[in-house]
């Protein structure tokens, strides 16, 4: 016959925080940024971006210029899926056509555009948009995805209203005046 063992139950509060494993202690916070790297910087809408790569030079995207990027969007949302990439649209297969954006004239996403301002020619910054600067209020804006299953994924989160559809864009500013 089994012979059962009770034991006593001990509510969360009862342990007091250095006996929990590291692991359960901050449950449910952001990570800190890895040793030595820059964490991500919080623009006043909201965007969050981060320099990856400065760039040359003393001139710097403004709210006015006209800009050449290569570019690739990812849904955080679907685990990173990727749903749109300069590096595909490449027709002639002599290198990828940049993304041409002119800054403030509503061509492409509200929140892409505000992380594109201050950054120099070559520069690479990390940009995440949240859903109200993005997709979700601005279907039409650019960067469109090229191809249907790119245009599928991107859909499938952002008319699912019970999914955050904050995207991440990779950004490398080509030229810009």
């Amino acid at each position: 016959a089994a012979t059962l063992v009770s034991t006593p139950f001990f509510p969360p509060e009862a342990i007091a925080a250095d006996q929990k494993p590291k692991e359960f202690i901050d449950v449910g916070t952001q990570a800190p940024a890895p040793e030595g790297e820059p964490p991500f910087v919080e623009l006043s809408n909201g965007v969050k971006v981060k320099d990856f790569r400065r760039g040359s030079g003393e001139d710097v995207v403004q709210g006015t210029s006209s800009v050449q990027i290569q570019c690739s969007g990812k849904l955080l949302n679907l685990n990173g899926v990727s749903f749109y990439n300069t590096k595909n649209n490449n027709p002639d297969g002599f290198g990828a056509i940049p993304l041409s954006i002119n800054v403030g004239k509503g061509e492409a996403l509200p929140g892409l555009e505000s992380g594109l301002i201050g950054m120099r020619k070559g520069g690479i910054r990390r940009i995440i948009v949240p859903s109200d600067l993005a997709y979700s209020k601005f279907p039409g804006l650019e960067p469109q995805p090229t191809n249907a299953n790119d245009q599928r994924a991107l859909d499938s989160v952002v008319k699912n209203s019970r999914r955050d559809a904050t995207i991440l864009f990779d950004v490398s500013i080509e030229r810009f005046k």
